[in-house]
């Protein structure tokens, strides 16, 4: 449905980013897509642009990645995504920080710094056990607000200049933490350089992202945007650990996102033992062929397949003159929308529970978004979940839409009505 739009200034690469090899191969292409968190005001239509999104699986190191950068400005500077929205995620970082505070017995004598920290909970979380913390953020909208509250923030992206200059203040890190950032930045050798020179020898890096395993799993093509330039197993992080003198000694499954990995990174031979759970990953992965390209290449029809299920259902549901609407105005619907062409010939709008989105229209298909009409007299027939993977608290928010006969279609990991 993209044809003839704008294509946009991005760069692409040829060469793997993690080894510098070329033996890398394309295995989706999910045609022109405007950018996951582009939400737009309706004079803005008639400029929004598109970039090329597919992935690429590198047969050296098994990474796999986009080979199509966009600009790290127009992508993070002004940001949609608060993570004070989802009630799930405020209590996932409070689990967090109660679990990495008990690596420390006085925590007054560390400090914590987050890559990534948007707006603010896991270091308030922190904080209030007594860390020295600091957070840094490119995205402006969100991280002045805060500055002016003088929460110690750093507007700015992570690199080892900047490392530098955190260490000239702060010494050295007993804990630095990213959740969903260290797959959205291009230049990853200049961000683990700043790492390694921050983290303390005795310290350890907790990072979490989406699983590469959860997304073949159930074919999670939805997390696939211009933001996330890499799709991470443990086979291809070892690989990539290894050139920087570090190691991952642990390991937690997380359901967040659909499926997400923590993972506790240290020097090499660092004072944390390796833990069977590690190996026992990489052998699942092995199993699994995580580093065989027919594996993707096979995702990659199972892709196609859930398109398709999706787009019958929804023209049926049409055809029976019923109104749908989509719930979740996020990343992953935009991908969903644009892959699929879910216009307003297939959905009437799109509600979302952030405020900040709320008057805008979705990126690339233009649907309004709007506060939730589920539990109005003029609900719609069915909801789409496009934050399939929050059924659970979208569910418990909308139990009287439930009750007056109102249905949920999940479009992953199946497509059904529930």
């Amino acid at each position: 449905m993209n044809k003839g739009k704008k294509l946009g200034e991005f760069k692409t690469t040829s060469y793997c980013r993690f080894c510098k090899s070329k033996n890398i191969h394309k295995f989706i292409v999910l045609g022109n897509q405007p950018l996951a968190g582009g939400f737009l005001k309706k004079g803005d239509f008639k400029n929004e642009k598109f970039y090329p999104l597919g992935l690429y699986f590198c047969r050296n190191c098994y990474l796999i990645q986009t080979t199509v950068v966009v600009n790290k400005d127009k992508l993070f500077k002004s940001y949609f995504y608060k993570t004070s929205a989802i009630k799930t995620l405020l209590s996932h970082f409070k689990k967090n920080a109660t679990l990495l505070s008990k690596f420390f017995k006085k925590p007054q004598e560390n400090f914590v710094l987050e890559i990534g920290c948007n707006d603010g909970n896991f270091l308030n979380e922190m904080s209030k056990r007594k860390f020295k913390v600091l957070g840094i953020d490119p995205a402006e909208n969100i991280i002045k607000p805060l500055i002016a509250k003088k929460l110690p923030i750093i507007n700015n992206y992570f690199s080892k200049k900047e490392a530098k200059e955190i260490l000239k203040i702060n010494g050295k890190a007993g804990l630095i933490v990213s959740t969903n950032t260290l797959a959205h930045i291009e230049n990853m050798h200049d961000v683990f350089n700043g790492i390694n020179l921050l983290l303390d020898d005795e310290g350890f890096l907790y990072f979490e992202n989406h699983y590469l395993g959860n997304l073949l799993k159930e074919t999670q093509y939805d997390m696939i945007y211009h933001e996330h330039l890499y799709y991470y197993s443990l086979l291809s992080l070892s690989n990539f650990l290894k050139k920087h003198s570090l190691e991952i000694f642990n390991i937690r499954k997380i359901p967040i996102h659909g499926g997400s990995i923590g993972l506790f990174v240290q020097k090499k031979k660092g004072p944390f033992k390796i833990s069977k759970r590690v190996k026992d990953t990489i052998a699942w992965e092995k199993r699994h062929k995580l580093d065989s390209l027919k594996t993707f290449e096979m995702f990659s029809k199972q892709v196609e397949k859930k398109k398709k299920e999706l787009l019958d259902l929804l023209s049926s549901l049409r055809k029976k003159n019923k109104t749908i609407v989509g719930y979740g105005a996020s990343g992953r619907g935009t991908v969903i929308s644009n892959y699929a062409g879910l216009d307003n010939k297939l959905l009437d709008y799109v509600v979302d529970d952030s405020k900040i989105k709320q008057g805008f229209y979705t990126p690339g298909t233009h649907l309004k978004i709007v506060p939730s009409t589920l539990n109005n007299k003029n609900r719609p027939d069915y909801t789409l979940l496009f934050a399939w993977s929050f059924y659970k608290e979208i569910k418990n928010r909308n139990k009287k839409y439930k009750k007056n006969g109102g249905k949920f279609i999940t479009p992953l990991p199946k497509v059904r009505i529930i």
